[in-house]
């Protein structure tokens, strides 16, 4: 009966004991899920900068190949993999191409020639080229366009894996 009484004894300061380090540590566990919470609001998703860097426009004949270079800026505190740029080029108000720097990525992202990281506030050339053969449409801008004498607008949208897809426009 004594040695009954001991283990019931034993089983009570040990229950009584977990109780009281429960107690002591609920502070300390609450607060690991308070500091994750306070880091996802210190560290927003960020858009980067995209802007138009230079045009350069080469021409033979009724043919013209258009060089775009575009600058991206990764403004946060991490390296970021853009996957694409999918963009309009107008020329004047004229609608000269689309276009798509990169790939669309799917499934499981593995290494890959078509998409680039960017380092934190780190700025990346991207270079890509559009040709375009004089038809009627483009009779009004054609010389203006040979010499580089329009205006250029970009209508785009680009992704970066785990982000939702963004919308950039530029008029230079």
């Amino acid at each position: 009966m004594i040695g009954l009484n001991l283990t019931v004894a034993a089983i009570g300061v040990g229950i009584a004991a977990l109780i009281v380090g429960i107690i002591v540590l609920l502070p300390y566990l609450g607060q690991g899920q308070q500091d994750q919470q306070q880091q996802g609001r210190l560290t927003p998703i960020q858009e980067l900068a995209i802007s138009l860097d230079s045009v350069n426009v080469s021409s033979n004949d009724d043919k013209t190949t258009i060089e775009v270079t575009f600058s991206v800026l990764n403004l946060s505190r991490t390296t970021v993999i853009l996957e694409n740029i999918k963009y309009t080029l107008y020329a004047d108000g004229v609608r000269l191409g689309d276009s798509m720097i990169g790939e669309s990525l799917e499934g499981i992202v593995t290494g890959s020639g078509g998409t680039n990281y960017v380092l934190p506030n780190s700025q990346l050339l991207l270079k890509d080229t559009i040709k375009v053969t004089k038809v009627k449409s483009l009779e009004g801008i054609w010389d203006a366009l040979i010499e580089g004498k329009v205006r250029w607008k970009i209508n785009g949208t680009y992704s970066v894996t785990g982000w939702p897809e963004k919308q950039f426009d530029i008029v230079r």
